[in-house]
């Protein structure tokens, strides 16, 4: 009798199974997911303000929503020309990373210990190395940021070199400030500090 009903079980399954792709399930769920990642930019520009005004980001950069990373959010813009993807994300507060800490070296170890925290399984940093620090004029704020360089572990002879800068905004509702890092990173041969500028230069706040 229970063979009987685990063989029951497993024929309703297939079944549901088969129908969700027969009746467009399948398509429902992946045209959902790629509106919520990429809806039109007057839509991302009204939804997304805890982040920044992106209204006068040039249409050269694709801006799109990503899934939560670790209990972050996360928004990106891709530039279209080149490839080169820059990614914000909502620390939720100043307490890991805040534009003050970018003012000492002990930003260094910060980002190294946040690096770890948001490294992907498969691609990981090592030998990473600041080379450069600086900071972005936005419309009305001054923005830091170091340039580093590191070795992708997993990837043979990669070299790669990246921006990640700080800023603080209030989200909506909340009490307290929270950082938002701007992260990019690119192969060595292949980086232009342009790109970056180009886009931080427009946001306002």
């Amino acid at each position: 009798m229970g063979c009987l009903k685990s063989i029951f079980k497993k024929i309703i399954f297939i079944a549901v199974v088969v129908a969700f792709f027969a009746f467009g399930g399948y398509t429902y769920v992946k045209n959902s997911i790629n509106n919520y990642q990429n809806p039109p930019r007057d839509e991302f520009i009204k939804t997304e303000r805890n982040y920044a005004d992106f209204s006068r980001v040039s249409g050269d950069y694709q801006l799109s929503r990503n899934f939560n990373l670790l209990g972050y959010k996360k928004i990106s813009a891709k530039y279209l020309p080149t490839g080169q993807k820059i990614t914000i994300y909502d620390l939720k507060n100043e307490k890991t990373i805040s534009p003050k800490d970018f003012q000492t070296k002990e930003i260094d170890t910060k980002i190294n210990n946040l690096l770890n925290k948001l490294k992907d399984s498969f691609i990981t940093f090592e030998e990473f190395q600041v080379i450069q620090r600086g900071s972005f004029i936005a419309k009305n704020k001054t923005i830091p940021f170091i340039k580093f360089s590191a070795k992708v572990k997993n990837v043979p002879f990669k070299n790669v070199v990246g921006i990640i800068a700080c800023y603080s905004t209030t989200n909506e509702k909340a009490k307290e400030p929270s950082s938002k890092l701007i992260v990019t990173v690119v192969d060595k041969k292949a980086f232009n500090l342009t790109i970056a500028q180009g886009f931080i230069g427009a946001l306002k706040f």
